[in-house]
């Protein structure tokens, strides 16, 4: 108990600095749980530091940004606010940030820019579908239950899992390179 206290007065205290820990933690450990289901021989470390530098500086600081915006929108129908702030997180912060997202995995993964953009195209359907089968109904419960410091974090509990999927879904066509035709001289045909 005396950990869960000692974290709650940290996320007192400093919740930005403790969302981003939690966020970078939570995200690399859905990446080598991937991983690991995926069967790679070997852990591939710096795909995991990826993933967590991504949740850490890219996507814990805006959320927690975020969520004290949606804290603005005001109704006197509680479940008018929550609706309108689920509606707002979903349907116009969600699509820009899963594109945002996808860029910068891409440019963490060194990547240059136009490459990372192309690739974020292909992606960005698949992924924004699939997130509204998931999230509405997580920001549902974040909005109507989770306090204020907690919302991030529970955002990133949820993600473990999501991550894993990100991961899955973003890594493989990476692992999956077209293969290169040998050169005339070495067909046999």
């Amino acid at each position: 108990m005396n950990l869960f206290r000692t974290f709650n007065a940290t996320l007192a205290r400093r919740p930005l600095i403790t969302q981003i820990v939690v966020s970078g933690a939570v995200s690399g450990a859905g990446d080598a749980f991937t991983q690991y289901l995926t069967g790679h021989k070997k852990w591939d470390y710096m795909r995991t530091a990826r993933f967590s530098c991504l949740a850490a500086v890219f996507i814990a600081p805006p959320l927690n940004v975020w969520f004290r915006v949606l804290e603005k929108v005001r109704h006197s129908n509680r479940h008018a606010q929550v609706f309108a702030r689920m509606s707002i997180d979903q349907f116009i912060f969600s699509p820009i940030f899963n594109a945002i997202i996808l860029v910068n995995l891409r440019l963490l993964e060194g990547l240059p820019l136009s490459n990372s953009v192309d690739r974020m195209k292909k992606d960005w359907y698949d992924v924004y579908t699939s997130s509204l089968k998931l999230w509405p109904a997580v920001q549902l419960i974040n909005f109507y239950f989770v306090p204020l410091n907690y919302r991030v974090i529970l955002i990133q509990v949820v993600a473990f899992f999501w991550n894993s999927w990100l991961s899955f879904k973003t890594q493989t066509s990476v692992l999956e390179k077209p293969t290169v035709e040998p050169p005339a001289q070495y067909n046999v045909e």
